[in-house]
């Protein structure tokens, strides 16, 4: 008899789904053509495959020998085929991270969409190293990072996103929210709720605050869903995004004013080693564009 990979692909199926419709379904193949080439090799064998009927459906002898055999094949041929598809180039692997905490509402769709596009290329999102980020992948510890401070230009390639602007979340009934806009002076006694960084590594601290001491208080926390709670209780003042605020705004619960008359406003960039811009880096660009938030400005 004469062995081909179509008939181990049939007899994985079988053992898949333990019936002729469905390993049929599976194939994507009629029952009568699966059960006619069935038939013709177990001609050649002079022995059935398998027992007709059986549930859960059992092999013979020379069906499990076969089995056996498109279980150590099969996988090896079609990590092989997964290879020769692989675009020239591409990374193994690509590690990201993100140095804006408030980035996750938007990104994960983005990142969902490119493994789905580039299954061939392992998309790690690391959550661990969030500070210092971009010396880390200098180091070769990550890929890539998104983030809102370009620094060590000579080394890494900084692709912008989007404009975020950064709002002052307060309480509807906390003193501020009756200014249009705030100043830095109205922050420098403030209880402030922050994310758990470094005030100077928060653009906040160096771009808004920056003439100023700052007198008040820091409160460190880690969720953006804990730390607008504690807005809405009057617990202090958040600076944020504005993606985050809903469904707070729509409740009432909260209320946000811009920081100066002109907003406190940054760029987002995707940022990556310079020499590694391959397709893998632009197609993930691409798609973080096109699921940036809808507030960029």
């Amino acid at each position: 008899m004469q062995l081909d990979f179509k008939l181990l692909k049939t007899l994985r199926a079988l053992a898949q789904t333990g019936s002729l419709q469905g390993a049929a379904s599976r194939l994507f193949v009629t029952q009568s053509a699966l059960s006619h080439q069935l038939k013709d090799i177990e001609q050649q064998l002079g022995e059935p495959l398998f027992v007709r009927k059986s549930q859960p459906l059992q092999f013979s002898w020379q069906g499990q020998l076969l089995l056996q055999l498109a279980d150590e094949v099969l996988p090896k041929v079609e990590a092989v085929q997964q290879q020769l598809r692989q675009q020239p180039g591409l990374p193994a692997q690509l590690r990201l991270t993100v140095e804006c905490h408030a980035c996750f509402h938007w990104l994960l769709p983005a990142v969902k969409a490119f493994r789905l596009q580039y299954p061939q290329v392992n998309l790690s999102l690391d959550t661990e190293i969030e500070h210092h980020a971009i010396e880390a992948m200098l180091a070769g510890e990550l890929d890539l990072v998104l983030t809102t401070d370009a620094r060590l230009p000579r080394q890494v390639c900084y692709q912008p996103l989007f404009e975020l602007e950064l709002l002052a979340y307060l309480a509807p009934e906390h003193p501020l929210a009756a200014k249009p806009w705030l100043t830095p002076a109205d922050l420098q006694n403030a209880r402030l709720l922050s994310y758990p960084i470094p005030p100077e590594r928060q653009d906040l601290f160096r771009y808004f605050l920056k003439d100023l001491e700052f007198r008040g208080e820091r409160r460190q926390v880690a969720q953006a869903s804990q730390m607008l709670q504690l807005v809405a209780a009057g617990e202090g003042i958040a600076v944020l995004p504005l993606w985050l605020a809903e469904p707070f705004l729509s409740q009432g619960l909260i209320v946000t004013r811009p920081l100066g008359p002109q907003g406190l406003k940054r760029t987002m960039y995707l940022a990556s080693r310079r020499g590694d811009n391959h397709s893998a880096v632009q197609a993930l660009y691409q798609l973080l564009q096109l699921h940036a938030p809808v507030q960029a400005s």
